[in-house]
C-alpha cells in the first residue's frame, strides 16, 4: 500500500496528538514539498532498524530496507510532502478543507536516510514517555479522569505517526514520519534574517509604546524571543535525556518571522534524524551548536547589510569568536565596536550587559559548562525597553 494513493477509510485513523505506528492509507499526500540531502559518516554495526509493530504497538518489528550489511557512507535522501490526515474531522465535526495542510510528511528513501529515521523516532519515543508529563488516573468504578499528555506543549515539532509503506518512485519500500503542520508552515529559523518586514508606522503615544513598537523595536524583541526560543527547545529535550546532535538555523521551526507578531513567536526543534542519548560531550555540543545558532541570529538580523553579508554567516562568526577571540568577549567587544555595521548588533548585547549579563552569556553557551536550564533561566531574566 502507498501513501500516493490512499483510500479512504474510517474517521479519525489517526489521533494528531499520539505518536503511533500507522500506514500509508492513513493519509492523503497532497504536494511535493522537495528533496533533502543529508552527508552521513559511514558506521558500523548491523543495519536492521527495530520500530514497534503490531496492533498494540508493543512488538518489536524488526526490518532492513535495502538488506543487512553495515551503514555505509554516503548521502541520505529525504523528500517532503504536505499530507493530510484521512477521516480527521474539523472542528465543527465535518471534514476538514483539503487547502491547508494536516501534517508534514518525510519519505526516507535509502538505506542511509532510514537509519536516520529510525533515530528520529527512537528520540521521540524517548521525549513522550516520561511518566510525570500525564496525569491520568482511574477511579474505583474503572472511569479515566485526569489530563493526558500533548505532545505539543514540548517545544519540539510534535511526531504524530510513523510507518513503512511502497515508494512514491514506485521501486520498493521507504520508511516515513508524519509530523504535525505547525502555524508557519515550514518556516525555519535561518530564513528570518533575510525575510521582509513590513515597517510599522510610528505612534507617538504612549511613549512606552512608541519605544516598544516602532524602529527596531520589534526586531530586537523577536530576536530575543528567538533566542530564549532556542534555549527552551534545547533544555526540553535535555530534560528528557535526548541530544539533537545537529543543531543549526535550520532545526528551528517558527510559528512566524514577522517582527510585529514577536508576542506571537513559538520556536520548535525539528530534525531529530541524527539525535541519540545525551551524553556530557554531546550536551555541551549542543549548547556549542546553539551558540553559534543564536550569534548568527543576531549579527545577521541586526547587521546593517543583513545576512547577506558573508561576515555574519554561521561559519564566519563561529571562526571569530573560537579562532581569533577564543570566547575572549571583552576583545571580541571591542572588534565589534569598531564595526559601524555592527552598531545595533553591540547595542543587543550590551543591554543584557548592563544587568551583568549579555556577552557574557553567549560566552557561557558556547562553553556549555552550565545546563541549558540554567542558561535559559538567565537569558529570560533580561528585560531591555524593547520589551
Amino acid at each position: 500500500r502507498g501513501a500516493s494513493a490512499p483510500r479512504r477509510v474510517r474517521r479519525a485513523t489517526v489521533s494528531p496528538r499520539a505518536l503511533q505506528r500507522a500506514a500509508g492509507d492513513d493519509f492523503e499526500l497532497l504536494r511535493e514539498l522537495g528533496t533533502v540531502s543529508y552527508s552521513v559518516e559511514q558506521q558500523a554495526g548491523e543495519a536492521t532498524l527495530k520500530w514497534r509493530g503490531g496492533d498494540d504497538g508493543t512488538v518489536p518489528d524488526s526490518f532492513s530496507v535495502v538488506g543487512a550489511s553495515p551503514l555505509a557512507g554516503g548521502v541520505a535522501e529525504m523528500k517532503l510532502y504536505a499530507g493530510k490526515v484521512v477521516g480527521w474531522e474539523g472542528p465543527d465535526g465535518g471534514e476538514r478543507g483539503s487547502r491547508v495542510p494536516d501534517v508534514l510528511m518525510k519519505e526516507y528513501c535509502n538505506e542511509i536516510a532510514a537509519s536516520m529515521a529510525d533515530a528520529e523516532v527512537e528520540a521521540y519515543t524517548k521525549l513522550y514517555s516520561n511518566p510525570n508529563d500525564s496525569t491520568i488516573e482511574q477511579t474505583w468504578d474503572g472511569q479515566a479522569v485526569g489530563t493526558p499528555f500533548d505532545p505539543a506543549s514540548l517545544p519540539v515539532v510534535p511526531l504524530v505517526a510513523y510507518f513503512k509503506s511502497d515508494a512514491v518512485a514506485g521501486i520498493g519500500e521507504s520508511l516515513w514520519t508524519v509530523q504535525a503542520w505547525g502555524p508557519g508552515g515550514l518556516s525555519r529559523l535561518a530564513e528570518y534574517p533575510g525575510k521582509t518586514q513590513e515597517v510599522k508606522k510610528p505612534s507617538f503615544w504612549p511613549p512606552i509604546q512608541r519605544v516598544r513598537d516602532n524602529g527596531l523595536g520589534p526586531r530586537h524583541r523577536f530576536v530575543r524571543n528567538a533566542m530564549n526560543g532556542v534555549l527552551a527547545a534545547v533544555d526540553a529535550i535535555h530534560r528528557r535525556g535526548v541530544a539533537h546532535n545537529a543543531i543549526d538555523a535550520s532545526s528551528f521551526q517558527m510559528s512566524t518571522l514577522t517582527d510585529q507578531k514577536a508576542d506571537e513567536l513559538e520556536v520548535r526543534l525539528m530534525n531529530l534524524g541524527f539525535a541519540g542519548d545525551l551524553t556530557e560531550d554531546r550536551r555541551r555540543e549542543d549548547l556549542r551548536c546553539a551558540a553559534v545558532v543564536c550569534a548568527e541570529l543576531v549579527f545577521s538580523a541586526l547587521s546593517t547589510y543583513g545576512s547577506d553579508n558573508g561576515r555574519t554567516s554561521a561559519a564566519a562568526i563561529q571562526r571569530l569568536f573560537e579562532s581569533v577571540f577564543a570566547l575572549d568577549m571583552a576583545q571580541a567587544r571591542e572588534y565589534c565596536v569598531e564595526e559601524p555595521e555592527w552598531a545595533a548588533v553591540v547595542e543587543f548585547w550590551d543591554y543584557r550587559d548592563r544587568q551583568g549579563d549579555g556577552w557574557g552569556l553567549l560566552r557561557d553557551v558556547w562553553r556549555g559548562e552550565m545546563s541549558a536550564e540554567e542558561l535559559l533561566a538567565r537569558a529570560e531574566a533580561i528585560e531591555t525597553p524593547y520589551d
